[in-house]
């Protein structure tokens, strides 16, 4: 009961906040909201229920356009270009993090956009083959290490971004196990292959592998999580495992740096509104997106993507593959 109480007075607070520097904004058309990757994959199917929701609320039209290619950088390159008149919004991920400090876009994305809301954090997970595992005898995680500790590199397994939030994880949960990377271009692609039993391992969210879960075509091993999942109880997680891997994407909406704060303020009032619509509390349930708390918005996101800013340029630091740095991520 206190936990509730203590939700809805910092709601009312966020809200009543909003409202203060949003009474004198009124949007005079539609907004967009350009989601930086194609029609059904994770961070298209999280904005379009919730463009539903605000759509509903604000009287406008919402509209999600769909600039895909070069793993987020042509749709972030398009919110730049727009201008920041409080009428174009970003969905952004850690991916945008990632391909700004490998220096593949022309412009500092650090410095030209603001989170503003986090709409979602997703849990990634490192599921298997049923044709594989049923192969190998590897029911859990921990018969994965036994096997593969006793057959290296025979077991295969499918990675997206070596580079990225998925192989950061993957590499810290598998530290000293020698498995077989094999190299796809899309994550839909490595889930195919993996349900044929043509690579028998491949981390991703869960929302992304839900389906061929349910099917029974791929096993749940792994969860890079603080806790077992409600929708997965019987599967390991890796704070029991003693493993210090839990990065999952998340998916915020950015704001190009120079957005009328009223238009932002009316915007995020609405989209905290929306989170308590039953539609979205069961996309949430549905896609195991309720396993964790997002931060409030504003100050808290800000400081949580700057936190998340610096993990993964540690990361790539390490990895060598950082060709744009920040003196203040250093």
């Amino acid at each position: 009961m206190k936990k509730i109480l203590a939700l809805a007075l910092a709601l009312t607070m966020i809200l009543g906040l909003c409202a203060a520097s949003a009474e004198d904004w009124k949007f005079e058309r539609g907004i967009t909201i350009v989601c930086p990757w194609g029609l059904g994959g994770g961070a298209d199917s999280t904005i379009r229920p919730m463009a539903t929701l605000l759509q509903n609320k604000l009287g406008i039209p919402v509209d999600v356009r769909n600039e895909t290619g070069g793993s987020g950088v042509t749709g972030a390159t398009f919110a730049y270009k727009e201008p920041a008149d409080g009428y174009t919004f970003l969905l952004g991920t850690q991916s945008l993090f990632i391909q700004d400090m490998m220096g593949n876009m022309d412009f500092d994305f650090k410095n030209e956009f603001v989170p503003q809301d986090i709409l979602v954090h997703s849990i990634n997970m490192l599921a298997g083959s049923k044709i594989s595992m049923e192969k190998y005898g590897i029911k859990n995680f921990s018969d994965l290490k036994a096997y593969a500790a006793e057959h290296p590199y025979e077991v295969s397994v499918a990675m997206l971004t070596a580079t990225g939030v998925d192989g950061m994880c993957f590499e810290i949960a598998t530290e000293g196990l020698a498995l077989n990377p094999v190299t796809y271009d899309s994550g839909s692609a490595a889930n195919s292959d993996m349900a044929g039993g043509h690579v028998d391992l491949s981390v991703g969210g869960y929302d992304d592998m839900s389906g061929l879960i349910e099917s029974g075509d791929i096993i749940p091993l792994l969860v890079f999580c603080e806790h077992r999942i409600d929708i997965m109880p019987d599967c390991e997680c890796t704070a029991e495992l003693g493993i210090d891997s839990y990065a999952g994407p998340w998916r915020a909406i950015f704001t190009k740096v120079g957005t009328p704060q009223g238009a932002i303020d009316t915007l995020v009032a609405a989209i905290e509104e929306c989170r308590q619509d039953p539609t979205w509390q069961e996309f949430l349930k549905n896609a195991a997106y309720d396993q964790r708390e997002v931060p409030a918005p504003g100050a808290d996101t800000v400081a949580f993507a700057n936190a998340e800013y610096k993990d993964l340029r540690d990361y790539m630091f390490e990895q060598e593959t950082l060709e744009k740095d920040y003196d203040d991520l250093k």
